[in-house]
C-alpha cells in the first residue's frame, strides 16, 4: 500500500519534535514525512545570546536537520501557499515557477517573525534577535564598535560607540544584555584607549520589573545583580523612535548609542496570514487535539497556533517548552487518527524557568524551587546542555563553555565591506541627515516624508531653507560625484524614511548603469547653485515677495478621500485650472489631483487582477492616490516654494497653514492664465530688471518674452539664429531655455 504523505512546514522545536516523534511511531513504508524549512538547520534559541556574546561558536547552537531527523525528507524550498481544499502546497523550487505537492496531512509549525516596525525607526536602526543570523551580525557589530572606539579621538564619539541599548527586558532582552555587558567589559583590557567605565549598557523596559515571567523576588535579584555589573535599568519607560544616534524615550530623553537591540515585536508568518482559517490575534485557532478548527487533515503547533492547555485551560505560552510538547503530542494524535483511536487534548505542566543574566549569574525556578546566583547559572547551563538535540552538539557547547571560563572571549570578526551596501534610515522631524561641510557618505532616496535643503553663507551664517524634497526625491549625488563635502544641509521636515546607498556602491552603479547616470546628470545641473548664484535678481525678488500675496484661492470644489473616480473626473472637467485638492476627515490636505494624475490612476487600475476589478468609476481616491503630497506652508518663503517647484518640475504647489496645521489655504501656480486676469507679478518685475541689465551689457544674448497661444507667459534666453531651443529650466511662470550651453550663458551673465 502507498504510504501516506505528511508535510511539516517549519524547522523549530515544534516541527522537529513532531517529525521525530512521528518517524519513531510510523515506518517509512507507512508514512512519508517531508519537512520544509528555509534553513537547513534548527536553531537552539536559548543559546542565541551566548553566540552574540562570543561565549560559544555559532555552529554549536545550530544543528543540521538532516542529521537530527534520519528518515525524514528535509527540503529548503519556500512554501508560498497552502491549498486546504485541494490538500496541496505550493512552493518555490528556484526555477521561477511554483510547484505543487499533494499531502494527506499538513502540519504548520512556522512560528512567528520579528516585527521591529512596531516602533518607528527600529527596522532601520536596530538589530532583531530572532534567528542565528541576528546573533552573528550583532556579535560582529559589537566587536566592530570596540575597534572604532579604539581609533576614535573624539571622547563623545567614543562613548557613543561604547553605548549599547537593549529594548525589552524579557528573557531574550535580559540574556543578551548580560552577554553584551560581559563581552565588552571583559575585553577592555585588550584595548588602550578606553576602560570599563567608558562602557554603557542600558536595558529599556516598559514595566516596573524586569523578567515578568518569573517570581518578583527572582526578578529583583536579577535587577540588582545586573546593576552591580554595570547595566543601567531604564524602567517604566518605552521607546518612541530609533534613529542613527540612538532611541527617543516617551519621557523626552534621548539615549545615544551606536548599538540598539530590539527584543520586542513579533509578526505572524505571511503563510499563516493568508491562510483562510479562524485566527485569534493572528494565531491559528485549533481544536483541543491541535487540528485547525474546521479541518480534518491540517494541524498547527508552536508559536503560530493558539492552543489551549487543558492543564489550566489557558492559552499555551509561546516558549520552547510548550512547542516541544505540542509537537510530540500532535504527532501522537495523528497516529491515533490513522489508527481510528480517539485523540487527546493538549496538556502540559510547566517545569520551570531559567534565565542567564551574565557574569556567571542566573535565576531559576524549577519544580517550585527558586535558585539564583552561580548555582542557578550552573543549573541553567546543565539543563540546556542536555536539552541540545545531539551528543555532538552537547560536546561542542560544553567545550566552548569550558573554554570561556578559562580563556578570554574571541574578539575576531569578519571585516565585511560596509561601504558597498544598501541600508535604511529613519529620522525624526528636526534631525539633520547631513550638515553642510561634512564629507559625503551616502546617496539617499526618500521613501517616506519630507526634508528641507538648507544653506549658510558668509553673508548669512544662519541656515536658510532653499527647497523641500519629498517621497521619490534623492540627494547627496552632487557631493559624491564631485568627491567634495556637502554644500548644503539636509534636515528632516517630517518623520523621514530613507533608502541609502553607500558611496562605493553609488559610484559603482553610476559608473556602469547609463540610465541612472543620465538621471543624476540632469539632477546635478538642475540643482547646481549656478542659477541662484549667477542670476541673483530672481533670488532677491522671490526672497522679498510674501508667499501669501501670490496664492491662488482654494478651488471652488474640494475633493475628499472617499470621492469616487467618476466624481473626481467630473470636477476636473469643470475646473478652470485642472488642479484640485483632496482632504481627509479632519479637513487637512491629504492629496492632490490634476489631469496628469489620470495616467497613473489608469495604470494602477490596469494592474488589478481582472477577477478583482470592479466598476472603474466607483473606485475611491484613497484607493488610487498615494497621499501625502508635496506642499509648503505659509511659514516658508516664496523662494523655497518656487525652488521646490523647480526641483520637481511641477507647475503648481499646495500651501497649508503650518507644519502643525495642514489645512490648505490656497495654492501657488507657476504659470497663470491671462484669461483669469491675475497675471504673475514676478514676471513683469523680472522683465524690467533683466532689460535694464541687458541694456548695460550689449554683448549678452538678447532676451525674448513670448506669450503662447494658451496664454502662458514664458521668458526665453538666447540667440534667435541657433535653431531649435532646448529646455533649460522651468522656474515658476518662467521657462528659461537656451540654444547655447547653459553654463556658457550663466558665465556670460556673471562676467
Amino acid at each position: 500500500m502507498k504510504p501516506i504523505r505528511v508535510v511539516v512546514v517549519g524547522g523549530g522545536f515544534a516541527a522537529v519534535q513532531f517529525a521525530k516523534t512521528l518517524r519513531g511511531k510510523l515506518r517509512p513504508a507507512e508514512c512519508e514525512i517531508l519537512l520544509f524549512n528555509r534553513e537547513n538547520h534548527m536553531v537552539f534559541h536559548p543559546l542565541l545570546a551566548d553566540v552574540a556574546g562570543a561565549s560559544i561558536n555559532a555552529d554549536a547552537a545550530a544543528t543540521p536537520l538532516r542529521q537530527m531527523l534520519p528518515g525524514v525528507g528535509c527540503r529548503t524550498e519556500r512554501v508560498q501557499r497552502i491549498d486546504l481544499p485541494a490538500s496541496e502546497i505550493e512552493f518555490d523550487d528556484g526555477s521561477g515557477v511554483l510547484s505543487r505537492l499533494r499531502y494527506d496531512h499538513v502540519v504548520l509549525a512556522c512560528g512567528a517573525e520579528s516585527n521591529l516596525g512596531v516602533i518607528p525607526g527600529m527596522t532601520e536602526h536596530a538589530f532583531a534577535f530572532k534567528v542565528m543570523g541576528d546573533a552573528i551580525d550583532l556579535r560582529q557589530h559589537i566587536v566592530r564598535q570596540m575597534e572604532l572606539a579604539e581609533a576614535s579621538t573624539d571622547p563623545e564619539r567614543q562613548r557613543w560607540h561604547l553605548s549599547f541599548i537593549i529594548v525589552g527586558a524579557g528573557f531574550s532582552g535580559v540574556e543578551v544584555a548580560g552577554e553584551i555587558n560581559e563581552l565588552v567589559r571583559s575585553s577592555t583590557r585588550f584595548y588602550r584607549n578606553f576602560r570599563k567605565e567608558d562602557v554603557t549598557v542600558a536595558l529599556v523596559h516598559s514595566h516596573e520589573h524586569i523578567l515578568p515571567e518569573v517570581a518578583p523576588t527572582l526578578a529583583e535579584f536579577a535587577r540588582k545583580r545586573m546593576e552591580k555589573a554595570g547595566i543601567t535599568m531604564v524602567l517604566k519607560t518605552h521607546a518612541l523612535a530609533a534613529t542613527h544616534e540612538g532611541i527617543e524615550l516617551n519621557d523626552g530623553r534621548m539615549l545615544r548609542g551606536a548599538t540598539v537591540v530590539c527584543t520586542i515585536g513579533t509578526a505572524i508568518s505571511p503563510l499563516v496570514e493568508q491562510l483562510p482559517v479562524p485566527k485569534d490575534r493572528g494565531r491559528i485557532r485549533t481544536a483541543p487535539e491541535m487540528r485547525i478548527e474546521g479541518q480534518t487533515n491540517a494541524w498547527a503547533v508552536g508559536d503560530c497556533a493558539l492552543i489551549v492547555n487543558s492543564f489550566d485551560n489557558k492559552p499555551s505560552l509561546p516558549t520552547g517548552q510548550f512547542a516541544e510538547r505540542q509537537g510530540r503530542q500532535a504527532a501522537l494524535n495523528l497516529v491515533r487518527v490513522l489508527k481510528g483511536e480517539p485523540t487527546q487534548p493538549f496538556r502540559f505542566k510547566v517545569l520551570g524557568q531559567l534565565c542567564s543574566i551574565g557574569g556567571y549569574q542566573a535565576v531559576a525556578e524549577m519544580f517550585g524551587m527558586r535558585v539564583s546566583g552561580f548555582l542557578a547559572w550552573f543549573l541553567w547551563r546543565g539543563v540546556y546542555l542536555f536539552k541540545l538535540p545531539t551528543w555532538s552538539r552537547r560536546v561542542k557547547v560544553g567545550l566552548d563553555w569550558g573554554w570561556d571560563v578559562l580563556f578570554p572571549r574571541d574578539l575576531s570578526f569578519l571585516n565585511t565591506d560596509v561601504a558597498k551596501q544598501f541600508t535604511h534610515a529613519y529620522y525624526r522631524p528636526g534631525d539633520y541627515i547631513h550638515r553642510q561641510g561634512e564629507l559625503a557618505r551616502f546617496f539617499s532616496v526618500i521613501e517616506e516624508g519630507e526634508v528641507e535643503v538648507l544653506q549658510t553663507t558668509e553673508q548669512n551664517p544662519e541656515a536658510k531653507v532653499l527647497a523641500i524634497l519629498a517621497k521619490g526625491d534623492f540627494f547627496g549625488e552632487a557631493a559624491l560625484l564631485g568627491n567634495r563635502p556637502h554644500e548644503t544641509s539636509i534636515r528632516a521636515r517630517t518623520a523621514v524614511r530613507l533608502r541609502q546607498a553607500s558611496s562605493a556602491l553609488f559610484l559603482q552603479i553610476a559608473g556602469t548603469f547609463a540610465p541612472f547616470r543620465e538621471v543624476l546628470s540632469k539632477a546635478v545641473i538642475r540643482r547646481s547653485g549656478d542659477f541662484w548664484n549667477r542670476f541673483p535678481q530672481a533670488k532677491s525678488l522671490l526672497d522679498r515677495e510674501p508667499l501669501a500675496s501670490l496664492l491662488d484661492p482654494l478651488p471652488a470644489e474640494l475633493l475628499r478621500k472617499d470621492t469616487t473616480l467618476a466624481a473626481a473626473i467630473r470636477a476636473l472637467k469643470e475646473s478652470p485650472t485642472g488642479e484640485l485638492l483632496v482632504l481627509d476627515e479632519t479637513q487637512s490636505l491629504w492629496g492632490t489631483l490634476d489631469r496628469s494624475d489620470l495616467h497613473e490612476i489608469v495604470a494602477r487600475i490596469a494592474v488589478i487582477p481582472a477577477d478583482k476589478r470592479r466598476d472603474t468609476g466607483q473606485y475611491k481616491l484613497s484607493e488610487l492616490l498615494l497621499g501625502k503630497p508635496l506642499h509648503v506652508t505659509l511659514e516658508d518663503s516664496t523662494l523655497v516654494a518656487y525652488a521646490t517647484m523647480l526641483d520637481h518640475s511641477i507647475s503648481w504647489l499646495p500651501v497649508v497653514r503650518s507644519k502643525d496645521d495642514p489645512q490648505p489655504v490656497g495654492y501657488l501656480r507657476g504659470e497663470r492664465s491671462r484669461k483669469l486676469g491675475t497675471p504673475n507679478r514676478i514676471v513683469p518685475r523680472l522683465r524690467a530688471e533683466t532689460k535694464n541689465r541687458a541694456a548695460l551689457r550689449p554683448n549678452v544674448a538678447p532676451i525674448e518674452f513670448n506669450f503662447h497661444e494658451t496664454g502662458e507667459e514664458r521668458v526665453w534666453f538666447g540667440r534667435h539664429d541657433l535653431g531649435k531651443r532646448q529646455q533649460f529650466m522651468a522656474f515658476g511662470g518662467i521657462d528659461f531655455r537656451s540654444p547655447i550651453d547653459h553654463r556658457q550663458w550663466l558665465r556670460s551673465q556673471s562676467s
